[in-house]
């Protein structure tokens, strides 16, 4: 246990903008995890509408 970080406020943005940057990189958390999938969808759409 010496190695987690047991820090109640972990899961906190450590940068005023963190928050902001992370949504628009990956969409709305899911339960406050930023999962990224929104942006997977998108970039798929994106080399879909290229090769076609």
């Amino acid at each position: 246990m010496d190695a987690v970080d047991v820090n109640p406020g972990v899961h906190q943005p450590t940068e005023a903008d963190e928050e902001q940057v992370l949504g628009e990189l990956y969409g709305e958390p899911d339960d406050g995890y930023f999962r990224g999938e929104d942006a997977a969808e998108a970039e798929d759409a994106g080399e879909a509408e290229d090769a076609g």
